[in-house]
């Protein structure tokens, strides 16, 4: 399953942040999936992924480096090895 870079959402309709669009604004985990705002273009983007408890690399590495990535671009945190 791909989940990088993630689809997000704005004011103006959906938009596919590609890698180096944008930066990492804010994360929130809510359950099994990653809440992500992303900044892109001066305007906030919202979306997320969900991931199953047994899918590697686990929601809880995932959560620990994007959280230390916020203010990143999504390209660099695309190259990020999350192990």
């Amino acid at each position: 399953m791909r989940i990088w870079p993630p689809q997000v959402l704005t004011q103006i309709g959906p938009i596919i942040v590609r890698p180096g669009d944008g930066a990492l604004k804010n994360v929130r985990r809510i359950g099994n999936r990653l809440s992500l705002t992303v900044v892109h273009e001066g305007q906030e983007a919202w979306g997320g992924f969900e991931l199953e408890q047994d899918q590697r690399p686990s929601l809880d590495a995932v959560e620990r480096v994007l959280k230390a990535s916020v203010g990143k671009s999504i390209q660099e945190i695309g190259d990020l090895d999350v192990g």
